[in-house]
């Protein structure tokens, strides 16, 4: 009886479970069917089958249920991760009430916020669902609340308006259940759910995808009534179209391609635009002919489609209106997005070009250019080809394309980006002479007047990936210059020269710029009015009859803001001054021969040294230009008020040169060449450098070429100031000059330590003069010798007599026999001690000796190394003397404090040692990858390794005495103290009474004199190493 009534219970569930799947399975054969009649459907391919199982990618349907309150969605889509539906006021994905039917057998609720993020919500109103996946295929049904009250703003009420359908699909599906960006989507039109859709008559314009002819038809029916096809088929008699490169097949090869084709009435346009990108392929509508007044319409690897305008070279992003039925995938690396268009809107609006019969505009296709992180397009550079002619697109033609090389620049007059015509038609520059534009030319400048003169069209460009810039100069250099800059981050600049300082100003009396970055080659295109009346003395008259000498500069660095930065070298000036209004093919001067300021010429090589000029080089007689550590020459002018320096080395930091009062490092006034492109002064006081203002110093010009960096400048001689750091260089007064290289750049830009790179005159010189110097040795100056003995000293006392010492007194105790009427541990151990005290004392006082008492901690981070050994040498020698000051105070064996003494004289000692070793680490590490520099300069490179190894060892040696008590208990006791006995009244140690003493295995006496052994051997070889 009760197995009956458990099998008619189960019954009686399985038949309302039945019952259930029928009426769910009946209400889904009416989402199933119905299109155009009492659903609202989408589908792609919009002349698919209804089917996903056939050959459409994705369906979507909503309908609403008997009483009104729901509205009742099937999504189904040959994906294996998600089908997404979303509800929305505008065709976009922002802002949107998205629906998603996933992998994990659920449907979730997510807001799409503008900028493309997907946000979860909770799932408000949804009921009824039910999802599966198979074959490839995921389809879903559920049901959703027309209308909450307190909802929210994102759950829209589907009777208050008409809203759009979005289909979505083929993303990741997060784990939290979020979804990732689509790999494809297709916009419906509007729909309302109070209205079922109607099957239109057959003049209507925007039928509904459900409307659409039979798939009888093997060429797709767009949104507008008319069949375009994908691909190129029927170019030319079935619609007009345009590829990139020409003849190419737009599913497979082509940069872009665009279709397009007006329904019968010509009211509307449906368009396909693709293109092989992962960033966009854009179609414009152009008025101009170029790129200037037009209207984009661009297709982005972000499945957007988005319009926008161009205002001369700007293009501005603007609504997307008059289009519906958009479908954007990216399959196959194919970008592509078929929509349908008006040709006109009745809202005075300029930015929607009205492309009814009868209008033309030039069909401009741009492609891979960057997309900006809001989506919207960047710079196509190159990427683009407009078409031979204008048309109307209502009509149907196959286009070609025009070599937009060949274009007129405003301003009236055509000049090419090649160097064809110099001299004949247009006028021209190039470094190197005689050079290709078009692939070896560091840079190239043309340009052509329009007949009137009242413009000139000029061409700017170069081999670089920084900029390339044009100087319109009145005084032949750099000086009083108007500079045109084009840069790798396609702008064009104007700036003007003061001096050797350049400074951004505004662009004016410009048009028609265009700047292009193709195969590494820059360029910039554009139209400058030879003058304007606004008294701005910035902006040059090139008018007839006034001459400028061209200056051509390249490959400098851009500043941080997209300024030009120092050129360095990379610097050409025209051989003479020329009317730009008229025609010249030009030439270089070599403007290493230019006369610096002060009015005498300088040469950056050795070649007159001691008879034009004054000079000094390290080593003596290299050659500046190839093998000088540092080298410096100097010339006065013929009134003995100015002097011209020339500063240059073969390094990557700095280079500098001193004046100096006192013959060595002290009361020095400096000037430093830097890499970072800068003429630096500073001051030195002791061993300190401070950096100082730069004063009394003109024309100064740096450059870093091939590993050689290089300053030229003019400094007066003196300055009525009263400032006594700017040094008096007037006839009669005589300096020593000191030349420091390769030291370390702080980050702020200053000089750090140079370590051993100096060298110091042989004798103090009057600059006004002409002498060529020598070095005099630098081997024993600023306290090298007394470093040495610092380093030996220190070494000695650490690594010999402290190692010795503590562990003699650690795990030696056991030693047999006595000396001097005291046990050996004990005489050992109190000899290393006293021998550590004495040495580390010495050698503190020398290396204060040797830094003229200061040492300099600190400076740049990347001598942290160099710094830690100053900081822990200090610490070291207290703590040695703590050590001592402890011992000679220590309480008497058996006294309540001892067992404390013991222990902190244990602490301090063995603290003061280990801090000591590492001190000596620091001290001779020497590794290129560090810019400290070593306490030792001469130290070979391999004794720091020989440190390490001496340390290793002495550990490894210490675990071994420490694990010896564990294996091998000796016999008998011992005792670690040494008791006190009266001596003339004063406490002394004295051995404890006798008493039976441990034995020491033979084993551990014979590692024991091993270790003495190898400590001291180890010690000779550094002290050797810090001397030779």
């Amino acid at each position: 009886m009760e197995t009956s009534s458990i099998m008619e219970t189960m019954t009686l569930i399985s038949l309302i479970f039945l019952m259930f799947a029928l009426t769910v399975g009946s209400e889904a054969q009416q989402l199933g069917s119905g299109c155009g009649q009492s659903l609202h459907c989408i589908k792609t391919p919009i002349t698919c089958n209804d089917q996903v199982a056939g050959d459409c990618q994705a369906v979507a349907s909503v309908g609403v249920s008997a009483d009104g309150t729901k509205a009742l969605f099937t999504l189904s889509a040959k994906t294996t991760t998600y089908i997404a539906l979303g509800i929305t006021a505008s065709p976009s994905m922002g802002e949107a009430d998205v629906y998603a039917c996933t992998e994990n057998n659920e449907v979730v609720r997510s807001w799409n916020a503008p900028g493309y993020s997907n946000e979860m919500e909770t799932r408000i109103g949804v009921s009824d669902e039910s999802v599966s996946l198979a074959d490839g295929v995921i389809t879903c049904q559920f049901s959703r609340a027309v209308s909450l009250s307190d909802a929210g703003s994102r759950f829209f009420d589907l009777t208050s308006a008409n809203y759009y359908l979005i289909m979505s699909w083929g993303g990741q599906v997060l784990p939290n259940g979020g979804l990732t960006r689509h790999t494809g989507t297709f916009v419906g039109s509007q729909f309302d759910l109070s209205t079922p859709p109607q099957s239109p008559p057959p003049s209507a314009t925007t039928p509904r995808v459900a409307d659409q002819p039979s798939p009888s038809n093997p060429v797709e029916t767009t949104p507008g009534g008319t069949g375009v096809p994908s691909g190129a088929e029927g170019c030319g008699v079935t619609m007009g179209c345009f590829s990139v490169p020409e003849g190419c097949n737009p599913d497979t090869n082509c940069d872009a391609f665009s279709s397009w084709v007006a329904n019968p009435e010509k009211t509307e346009i449906t368009i396909v635009l693709q293109g092989r990108t992962d960033t966009y392929v854009a179609m414009g509508f152009s008025r101009s002919g170029g790129m200037d007044n037009t209207e984009v319409y661009a297709c982005t690897s972000r499945l957007a489609l988005l319009r926008s305008r161009n205002d001369g070279t700007t293009n501005i992003p603007i609504e997307l209106k008059g289009v519906s039925g958009q479908e954007v995938t990216h399959t196959n690396g194919i970008l592509r997005c078929t929509f349908t268009r008006v040709v006109s809107l009745d809202d005075n609006d300029g930015s929607f070009f009205d492309l009814s019969s009868g209008n033309e505009h030039t069909i401009i296709l741009v492609w891979s250019g960057p997309l900006q992180g809001n989506g919207n397009i960047g710079y196509h550079a190159q990427n683009r080809q407009p078409s031979s002619r204008a048309i109307d697109v209502t009509a149907i033609a196959a286009l070609e394309g025009t070599n937009k090389e060949d274009e007129t620049t405003p301003g009236g007059t055509g000049v090419s980006g090649g160097a064809e015509g110099c001299g004949v038609t247009m006028g021209c520059f190039s470094v190197p002479e005689g050079c290709n534009p078009d692939s070896n030319c560091d840079a190239f400048s043309s340009w052509v007047a329009n007949p009137e003169k009242t413009e000139i069209t000029i061409v700017l460009q170069g081999r670089t990936d920084t900029y390339v810039a044009m100087g319109f100069s009145r005084s032949g250099g750099m000086d009083n210059t108007e500079v045109y800059a084009c840069t790798s981050r396609l702008a064009l600049l104007r700036s003007r020269n003061e001096g050797t300082t350049n400074i951004p100003i505004e662009l004016k009396g410009v048009s028609g710029q265009e700047v292009t970055h193709t195969d590494g080659i820059l360029r910039c295109t554009f139209t400058r009015v030879v003058s304007l009346d606004d008294n701005d003395g910035s902006f040059f008259d090139l008018s007839s009859g006034n001459e400028h000498t061209i200056i051509l500069v390249w490959s400098g660095p851009l500043q941080n803001d997209g300024n030009i930065g120092y050129h360095a070298q990379n610097r050409q000036p025209s051989s003479r001054a020329i009317d730009v209004t008229a025609i010249a093919a030009l030439e270089g001067t070599n403007k290493e021969d230019e006369t610096t300021p002060g009015g005498t010429g300088v040469s950056g090589g050795a070649e007159g040294c001691g008879v034009t000029m004054g000079c000094f080089s390290v080593p003596e007689g290299c050659n500046p230009d190839s093998n000088c550590d540092a080298f410096s020459s100097w010339v006065a002018n013929p009134e003995k008020t100015e002097i011209t320096i020339v500063l240059q080395g073969r390094t990557d930091t700095y280079v500098a040169m001193g004046f100096s009062r006192s013959g060595g490092m002290d009361n020095t006034e400096v000037y430093a060449c830097t890499s970072r492109l800068a003429l630096l002064r500073s001051r030195n006081e002791g061993t300190t450098n401070i950096p100082i203002e730069l004063k009394g110093v003109s024309g100064q010009e740096v450059t870093d070429t091939n590993g050689i960096l290089r300053c030229t400048f003019t400094r007066v001689v003196s300055l009525d100031d009263n400032d006594g750091s700017f040094f008096n260089l007037s006839s009669g007064n005589e300096h020593t000059i000191i030349l420091v290289w390769s030291g370390q750049l702080q980050d702020n830009g200053n000089i750090d330590y140079h370590g051993q790179n100096r060298q110091t005159s042989n004798k103090p010189v009057d600059v006004t003069a002409i002498a060529a110097l020598e070095g005099t040795t630098n081997d024993d100056s600023g306290g090298i010798l007394l470093r040495r003995f610092h380093g030996a000293l220190m070494v000695l006392a650490w690594l010999c007599f402290a190692s010795i010492g503590l562990t003699t007194a650690r795990y030696f105790k056991d030693l047999p026999g006595q000396t001097c009427s005291k046990p050996k541990w004990f005489f050992i151990h109190r000899s290393a001690m006293s021998g550590v005290l004495i040495c580390c004392l010495v050698a503190f006082i020398l290396i204060l000796i040797a830094v003229g008492g200061s040492y300099p901690i600190g400076g740049s981070p990347t001598n942290v190394v160099r710094s830690l050994h100053g900081i822990f040498g200090f610490i070291v020698v207290g703590l040695c003397l703590i050590n001592v000051m402890m011992a000679l105070l220590r309480p008497h064996p058996g006294e309540p404090r001892r067992n404390l003494f013991n222990w902190a004289h244990w602490g301090v000692g063995t603290s003061a040692h280990l801090l000591g070793l590492f001190t000596i680490l620091a001290g001779t590490a020497n590794f290129e990858s560090q810019s400290q520099i070593p306490l030792f300069p001469v130290l070979k490179p391999y004794a720091f390794w020989v440190v390490v190894g001496f340390v290793v060892w002495h550990f490894c040696l210490w675990i071994i005495f420490a694990s010896y008590p564990l294996f091998c208990k000796p016999s008998g006791e011992r005792s670690d103290d040494v008791t006190l006995k009266a001596v003339n009244g004063t406490p002394e140690e004295s051995p404890p009474p006798q008493q039976e003493k441990p034995s020491l295995p033979p084993a551990m006496i014979y590692l024991c004199s091993a270790y003495y052994a190898v400590t001291i051997a180890t010690t000779i070889v550094i002290i050797i190493l810090i001397f030779i």
